[in-house]
C-alpha cells in the first residue's frame, strides 16, 4: 500500500472518529436526548412520510441534473440519472461530507459520456453548486419575508446577513464563472483540465434558461428538505416554533452537513443545529438537535437503499 493511500485511509478514519466523538459528547452532555430520538423514530407514520418525501427529493434532483446534462449535449434517461443519484447518496455514507457521493457520480457519468468527460464532470459540479445556491436562496427569501423576526436581535440579524451574504457571493461566483468561461478556457497557462471545465461552463451561457430552471428546482427541493425536518421536529413536541426562526436555522444547519468532515454530517450536523437553535430559539435547542438526528436516521436508511442501484447498475 502506497504512502498516499495510507494517508487517505487515515484521513477518512480520523473524520469518522471526529464525527462520532462529537455525537458521543453531545449525548453524554445531555445536549442530545437519545431517548427522545428513539421516541421520534417510533412514530413510524411520520418517519414513513419523511422517507416518501426523501424519494420525492431524489426525483427532483434527478430532474435537475438531467437538465444540466442536456445543456452539455449529454442525453441520459431519467431512470439512469435517478440510479446515479441513488448511488451517489449511498457513497455519501462512506465518504465524509455530502460532496463525497459526487466523486462517485463523476466517475459513473464520465464513463457514460466517454466522448464528453469534462462536460459530464462539470455537470456534477454545477449540480452541487446550484443545490447550495438554492438552499441559500430559500433561507434569504424566508429571512426577508420574516424580516421582523430576522431583525429581532443582533444574533438573528447576523444570521440573516450571513445567509444573504452567502447567497450574493455564491450567485456572483456562479455567474462570473459561466459568463467568463469561454475566455478563461483560452488562457494558455491554465492546466488542460481547468480549460476544459471553463469551456464546459460556457455551454450554460449559451443555454441561459437552464440555470434559472435548475435554481427553481433547487429551491423547491430544499423546501421539501425543510418539510422533512419539520415533520421530525413535530415528533419532539416542538411544532410551534415561529417560521422566521425555523428558516433562519434550518438552511444554515443543512449547509454544514455538506462540509467534508464526517460521513453524512454525523456529529457535525448535531453540533451545528444545537448551536443555531441556542442562538435563535434556545427553548427548542435540545428538541431541534433530537429532530435532526431522527431526520438523519431516515436519510441514512434512504441512502442505504441506493445499494440496489449500485448492484444493478450496468455501464452502457
Amino acid at each position: 500500500m502506497t504512502m498516499a493511500r495510507l494517508r487517505s485511509n487515515a484521513g477518512v478514519v480520523l473524520k469518522v472518529l471526529f464525527g462520532a466523538g462529537i455525537f458521543a459528547w453531545m449525548a453524554w452532555s445531555g445536549k442530545l436526548n437519545l431517548a427522545q430520538v428513539g421516541h421520534s423514530l417510533s412514530r413510524w407514520p411520520t418517519m414513513l412520510a419523511i422517507i416518501g418525501l426523501g424519494y420525492t427529493q431524489v426525483g427532483v434532483m434527478a430532474w435537475r441534473w438531467t437538465l444540466l446534462l442536456q445543456a452539455q449535449d449529454i442525453r441520459l434517461s431519467f431512470r439512469r440519472t435517478w440510479g446515479l443519484m441513488m448511488i451517489g447518496m449511498l457513497f455519501n455514507l462512506a465518504i465524509p461530507g455530502a460532496v463525497g457521493g459526487d466523486l462517485i457520480k463523476g466517475y459513473y457519468i464520465t464513463r457514460a459520456a466517454a466522448g464528453r468527460k469534462s462536460n459530464a464532470a462539470t455537470s456534477v459540479l454545477m449540480d452541487r453548486v446550484v443545490g447550495l445556491v438554492g438552499l441559500l436562496l430559500l433561507g434569504a427569501a424566508m429571512a426577508a419575508v420574516n424580516l421582523r423576526e430576522t431583525m429581532r436581535s443582533p444574533a438573528t440579524r447576523s444570521l440573516g446577513m450571513l445567509t444573504a451574504g452567502g447567497l450574493l457571493a455564491a450567485m456572483a461566483g456562479l455567474y462570473a464563472a459561466v459568463m467568463a468561461g469561454n475566455r478563461l478556457s483560452g488562457w494558455g497557462f491554465l492546466p488542460r483540465v481547468l480549460k476544459n471545465v471553463f469551456g464546459a461552463l460556457h455551454e450554460y451561457r449559451k443555454r441561459s434558461s437552464v440555470i434559472p430552471k435548475a435554481l427553481a428546482l433547487s429551491v423547491f427541493n430544499q423546501g421539501v428538505t425543510c418539510g422533512m425536518y419539520y415533520l421530525a421536529l413535530r415528533t419532539t413536541g416542538a411544532a410551534r416554533i415561529p417560521a422566521g426562526q425555523f428558516f433562519l436555522i434550518v438552511p444554515l444547519g443543512l449547509v454544514t452537513t455538506a462540509i467534508p468532515i464526517s460521513p453524512a454530517g454525523i456529529g457535525v450536523g448535531q453540533a451545528a443545529f444545537f448551536t443555531l437553535f441556542k442562538i435563535v430559539a434556545p427553548a427548542y435547542a435540545s428538541a431541534g438537535t433530537d429532530a435532526f438526528t431522527a431526520y438523519q436516521v431516515m436519510m441514512i436508511l434512504l441512502c442505504l437503499s441506493g445499494l440496489y442501484w449500485y448492484v444493478s447498475y450496468k455501464h452502457e
